[in-house]
């Protein structure tokens, strides 16, 4: 069982994309990486707290990753 509940992971992608506005737009979304489905569908599945925690982990490293890039350099 993972440990994180939805309250958790909805305050982390209010971290990751800075606001409450754009983390409710992108756990409405569906995602291509949930195969179609948006993060608020999959984590009322068993196992989708941790799939939606590493999907938010990925975009925040790419976040970090790309934040010091020249223009035009990616």
């Amino acid at each position: 069982m993972h440990r994180h509940g939805r309250t958790y992971l909805v305050q982390l992608a209010i971290r990751v994309f800075g606001d409450e506005a754009q983390a409710t737009a992108w756990l409405d979304r569906p995602s291509v990486q949930l195969g179609g489905r948006s993060p608020r569908e999959i984590l009322a599945k068993r196992g989708g707290a941790r799939r939606v925690e590493e999907l938010l982990a990925q975009i925040a490293d790419d976040d970090r990753l790309h934040r010091g890039a020249a223009p035009g350099g990616r």
